[in-house]
């Protein structure tokens, strides 16, 4: 189960790298813990002086729960009670997953290596495979 959870991880942090590039300062800190408040990731960098903060929450699900939202809105206010400022929250979830929960101050960042389909959650290079073996199975005809 480790190594799932860790290439989940690998993909989340290639679509945070997309947004929140290293190269413009970007430092990622995964499990921090402040106290009781430990978010999944806690993104940082230094501009102009101050630091601007970005907590960010993981949620891989067909459909975004009120608990994920409710969850990423108290560790914002856990982390804004120990005087750590937070500018944004995020909330990272496969591509093509149901989020009207999120409410307007949530940013929604999808991974595209993490699909929606038919309710399920499919990694997006099995779809590719999966495409291009019924080609396959349909040139030979035993599709």
């Amino acid at each position: 189960m480790g190594g799932i959870k860790n290439s989940t991880y690998l993909d989340v942090k290639k679509a945070l790298s997309r947004r929140f590039s290293p190269q413009d300062g970007w430092q990622y800190e995964w499990k921090p813990l402040y106290g009781n408040v430990q978010p999944d990731c806690l993104l940082s960098r230094r501009v102009a002086g101050r630091t601007e903060r970005v907590v960010v929450s993981v949620d891989m699900a067909p459909k975004v729960s009120a608990d994920a939202v409710k969850k990423l809105q108290e560790i914002c206010r856990g982390l804004a009670a120990a005087n750590i400022t937070v500018d944004r929250a995020v909330l990272v979830v496969p591509a093509g997953a149901a989020v009207p929960e999120v409410p307007a101050g949530i940013e929604v960042l999808e991974t595209d290596a993490w699909q929606v389909v038919s309710g399920r959650i499919i990694w997006s290079k099995n779809l590719e495979r999966n495409a291009v073996l019924q080609q396959e199975l349909a040139k030979r005809g035993t599709a």
